[in-house]
């Protein structure tokens, strides 16, 4: 039977934080024997604290280059023994088996090793734990009477409740249990992904059929730590949270959930939704050399403002002035440092250009850029009687915008009682299918906005229609049930936010293919001159002798962007 006590504690750690001082409590204040292998009992020697080897216990030495220490029944026994089970006691008894009654061990990092791009696989091999988690698994199994730490940040709180009330309490036990298999189930998905990956991207397998679906995995390892908890999530009455890769991955691009937050307010769920939709529109807007600036406004999720350029406060200010009303209260990414001039011209918006142009205040939720200058972070945060709203904006700096994508990340949608899942749609300029199908060839400045209006609109919620001109956003219908609809609302928002004078010599993307021409009519009625979108519609005769006979280009992309 079972008192609780420790008496008898296994320690091997990959991970030495605080090892020694923990191990020396055990040992000082209630006597307890500690067990340990290799390098820790060496750590835990080196530090004066007595130390019996696992080897002195087995009667095997450590073998295969380490591979093989703590796998014997003297060890493992010792830790699955139930103390309440007589034949479980007398069992260990007959063979000379002493009971463990901690266990604290964590394993190999196999995750940060194969995010180091040098990594062979060989490495990768080395590093994959056999020992560690058979003993973390026997352990929590044994929660009951064994207390397994699978963390050096559990160890202070283990030696208080042991300091406390002499023994580890059983609901204390079995989060430390839980915690151990969520660890060990981590790692075994960590490894397997990597295998996975290793095997060949994109291999199709046994149960796949199609080229397609050979693209997604039978089992999807979602490995996720939370990275903040929100205030809520997009609405008061639901809890909210983010969460973030557990580990590093190889030349990971720039990602909200590993942004340096430098403001004391950190992102709500609805700022990190709005900043990811910003952030992957200025890093696609980069990658695709659209312009050698980017800036875009997001509000729920779309873009209210966007533009490119070769001068960063030009790109910021017609970014703004695509719709100076919606952008107040909204999300801006920049491609660009945020240094203390381009932190003045932001801070001073209003006053600049909003006021003019018929705002009635500007402030940002969410301001994200690659990164920010102290002297622009004590200029965005300290108030003055002007300027109120930078001490609340949240500061997101993400680093440098311009690493590729990366294709393995799945791109997931929660709904009830499952995910849905594809790959990312990282399409963008895919320019070799692309088709002039019109009479009239775009002009060279039509077709540099009609690039830039293509992948505004591929991060547009769909049915979705964008106006353009000179690398800069004029309107947007987003959302719309109908894509006739979302022509009317591109055209209305241009006008509403004074570049109805500009629509003369525009161009549109659309993000599907139009049913019937009543939606190119539209846009041909209010100026549009060029108009990209994927075609592949029963009906696109129809609509490409509509801008033939207005003398209007027309793009087929051949490549679908719905974004729901």
């Amino acid at each position: 039977m079972s008192d609780g006590k420790i008496r008898r504690a296994l320690i091997a750690v990959y991970d030495k934080t605080g090892i020694a001082g923990f191990a020396r409590t055990l040992v000082d204040e209630s006597g307890v024997e500690i067990l340990s292998t290799g390098g820790t009992a060496a750590h835990l020697r080196q530090a004066g604290i007595p130390v019996t080897l696992v080897e002195e216990v087995t009667g095997f030495p450590e073998m295969l280059d380490g591979r093989v220490k703590t796998l014997h029944p003297m060890i493992h026994a010792g830790i699955l023994a139930d103390r309440d089970n007589a034949g479980h006691m007398s069992t260990l008894e007959k063979h000379g088996i002493r009971p463990i009654d901690m266990v604290v061990v964590n394993l190999y990092p196999f995750e940060t090793t194969v995010a180091d791009p040098g990594c062979t696989f060989e490495q990768a091999v080395e590093m994959i734990d056999i020992g560690g988690p058979c003993l973390l698994r026997a352990a929590a199994k044994n929660h009951r009477h064994v207390v397994v730490v699978s963390d050096v940040r559990s160890l202070p709180e283990v030696l208080d409740r042991l300091r406390r009330t002499g023994g580890v309490d059983e609901a204390f036990r079995r989060q430390l249990a839980a915690a151990a298999f969520e660890r060990t189930e981590a790692y075994d998905r960590a490894v397997s992904t990597y295998l996975r990956q290793s095997a060949g991207a994109g291999a199709a397998s046994a149960t796949d059929s199609g080229a397609i679906s050979g693209l997604l995995p039978d089992f999807l390892n979602l490995q996720l730590c939370r990275w903040q908890t929100a205030r809520y999530g997009e609405n008061p009455h639901q809890a909210g949270a983010v969460y973030r890769p557990a580990a590093a991955g190889r030349a990971r691009e720039a990602a909200i959930p590993r942004a340096r937050v430098l403001s004391s307010q950190p992102p709500s769920f609805n700022n990190c939704a709005d900043g990811d939709a910003a952030l992957s529109l200025v890093k696609e807007l980069l990658w695709s050399r659209s312009g050698r600036h980017a800036a875009a406004f997001i509000k729920h999720a779309n873009a209210c403002g966007c533009a490119v350029g070769d001068d960063p406060v030009d790109a910021y200010r017609r970014a703004y002035l695509g719709d100076p009303v919606a952008a107040a209260g909204g999300v801006l990414c920049m491609s660009f440092p945020v240094t203390r001039a381009i932190a003045d011209v932001v801070m001073n918006t209003f006053g600049t250009w909003g006021r003019a142009a018929g705002a009635a205040f500007f402030k940002l939720d969410v301001w994200i850029a690659p990164e920010f200058e102290e002297d622009a972070v004590r200029l965005i945060t300290t108030p003055t009687e002007k300027r109120r709203w930078g001490a609340e904006c949240r500061l997101l700096a993400v680093g440098a915008m311009d690493a590729p994508p990366d294709p393995d990340e799945p791109d997931c949608r929660k709904i009830t009682g499952g995910l849905l899942v594809q790959t990312r749609d990282l399409v963008g300029l895919d320019e070799e299918r692309w088709k002039v199908v019109t009479a009239r060839r775009p002009t060279q400045a039509e077709m540099a906005d009609l690039r830039f209006a293509w992948l505004v609109c591929k991060h547009t919620r769909s049915n979705a229609i964008t106006v353009c001109r000179e690398g800069m956003l004029l309107g947007s219908g987003a959302g719309q049930m109908s894509r006739v609809k979302s022509c009317d609302l591109a055209i209305q928002l241009a006008r509403e936010n004074g570049h109805g004078g500009r629509l003369a010599g525009a161009v549109a993307a659309g993000d599907a293919f139009f049913p019937v021409p009543d939606g190119p009519q539209k846009l041909i009625d209010a100026g549009i001159t060029a108009i990209i979108q994927p075609g592949g519609g029963n009906r696109d005769a129809e609509t490409v002798d509509l801008c033939d006979r207005a003398g209007v280009a027309m793009i087929m992309t051949g490549t679908r962007h719905f974004r729901h």
